[in-house]
């Protein structure tokens, strides 16, 4: 038993050091909800709602610019049939296919 108690004494150093290098930064705003007697999961919850809504409002914007380039694209090459590579070139630099 002695043995095993100091076994465990000597694991728990190491997960003390071992612990102490680890990043454990906790956002200010956790750490009020806490001090305010408010449950840290439902600052989570919140905080990944909103993460969510910027990710769809980011994928609108984003998709509309992909819209914009393919129809400015278009009109590039229909007004100024000489410059059709380079555009094709930066439609598919920028993540869009050749339609040629």
């Amino acid at each position: 038993m002695k043995r095993e108690i100091t076994s465990l004494i000597s694991h728990l150093q190491s997960l003390s050091t071992t612990a102490a290098g680890l990043p454990t930064t906790i956002p200010p705003e956790v750490i009020q909800y806490i001090e305010q007697g408010r449950n840290p999961d439902i600052y989570t919850r919140e905080f990944v709602e909103l993460v969510q809504k910027w990710n769809q409002k980011i994928g609108g914007k984003c998709e509309a610019m992909a819209l914009f380039r393919d129809v400015l694209a278009r009109e590039i090459v229909s007004a100024m049939p000489e410059v059709s590579g380079e555009v094709e070139r930066v439609v598919r630099a920028t993540g869009g296919k050749s339609e040629g």
